[in-house]
């Protein structure tokens, strides 16, 4: 079999792979959507009428498509951050402590009044990437200079994070004034512009796209990507073949970290007049879910966040028209990953396909009669 049909055969084979990873992620939301019609018709009066809703109801007007991209923004941070460490090796889960902790540096820098305009809102994006990257990063040194197990040091960080977090808004950030635990007010050099003429929709749009575009960018179209996705598929190899095997898993911790930092900032500055957050926000741990659901390749991540954005409106738009329990969703989410997270989910089909084929091709070449 000559070089370039083994090229081609090798080709194939990853197109069967594409097509068959489209056909689990289809027949993962097809059998959730069963299941959660069988839920919604053991509770509900008019289950048909619910699950329509269940299905359409975000289209029915426009406040809620605003409310489905104004979910996605962050997402698109935290979801590209997770992809990042995924891919090379690591379950660095501290996107959550990042996000935080960058919601929580672009804060004193966004009260700080007399800052000109055009200058405060990059000021409060460096200092929101600088503290996810020190809160994603340290996982990642620590792994690396004292063989700490990252999903450990993650965790633990991530409290530091919050905790010391909130000691700093609820103590010299507070505004006493406020009537509840909350910051000063944000300067109105910090209000980020909107988009098409909507308050919820603002700038850090297009830099959750940008965050994409970069990340995807430097995991496929740079040395520095193929180092850290061959760390991530077999870091023996990678460092029997030189590769800066510990640079690289510090240098994509932090430029993750830098994204999740960048994604609270932007939310905080975006939605609020103040930080107003008591505790995590959950937009690390979907992060992890939608890094799933992409499979760790963040170009896939905008269909990723405005589908689970687009689910959670539903279940929204659900609550407020029936009595079912917002749980449900939470029950249909689980059964897509759980799914879509199983490599030997066709896995069977897959193989039997790709084998047959190879021998096609062999066949065309004369290798088998």
């Amino acid at each position: 079999m000559s070089s370039l049909s083994k090229t081609k055969s090798i080709e194939k084979s990853r197109q069967i792979e594409q097509q068959f990873s489209v056909l689990r992620t289809a027949l993962a939301i097809l059998f959730s959507l069963i299941i959660a019609f069988i839920l919604i018709a053991t509770v509900s009066d008019n289950p048909v009428r619910d699950f329509v809703t269940l299905l359409i109801g975000p289209l029915k007007n426009t406040s809620r498509l605003t409310t489905i991209v104004s979910k996605c923004i962050p997402l698109l941070f935290t979801g590209t951050a997770i992809c990042l460490v995924n891919a090379a090796g690591q379950v660095n889960i501290a996107a959550e402590g990042a996000f935080f902790g960058g919601a929580v540096a672009a804060t004193m820098v966004a009260i700080v009044p007399g800052i000109p305009l055009g200058v405060h809102i990059p000021l409060c994006i460096l200092a929101g990437a600088a503290a996810g990257a020190i809160v994603m990063g340290l996982p990642g040194i620590l792994h690396v200079r004292y063989n700490v197990v990252t999903i450990v040091a993650a965790l633990m960080i991530n409290y530091v994070a919050l905790y010391l977090g909130l000691y700093i808004i609820l103590n010299p950030l507070r505004d006493p004034g406020a009537g509840f635990e909350a910051s000063f007010l944000f300067a109105e050099t910090t209000r980020l512009p909107v988009l098409f003429g909507n308050e919820r929709i603002h700038i850090g749009l297009v830099l959750g796209v940008l965050a994409v575009v970069a990340g995807d960018f430097l995991l496929y179209r740079t040395g520095f990507g193929l180092t850290a996705r061959t760390v991530g598929n077999n870091k023996k190899c990678a460092v029997y073949s030189g590769m800066p095997v510990g640079k690289t898993i510090i240098g994509i911790s932090l430029f993750a970290g830098c994204l999740a930092g960048i994604g609270g900032t932007v939310e905080t500055l975006g939605n609020y007049q103040r930080f107003v957050y008591g505790g995590f926000t959950n937009h690390g741990w979907d992060g992890v879910m939608l890094a799933v659901l992409c499979h760790n390749k963040p170009q896939y991540m905008p269909v990723a966040a405005l589908f689970l954005a687009y689910i959670r409106t539903s279940a929204d738009a659900l609550n407020f028209s029936s009595s079912i329990p917002p749980e449900i969703i939470s029950v249909i989410q689980a059964v897509i990953i759980l799914l879509i997270a199983a490599e030997r989910f066709l896995a069977g089909w897959e193989h039997k396909v790709i084998v047959r084929n190879s021998r096609k091709e062999l066949e065309v070449q004369g290798g088998v009669k």
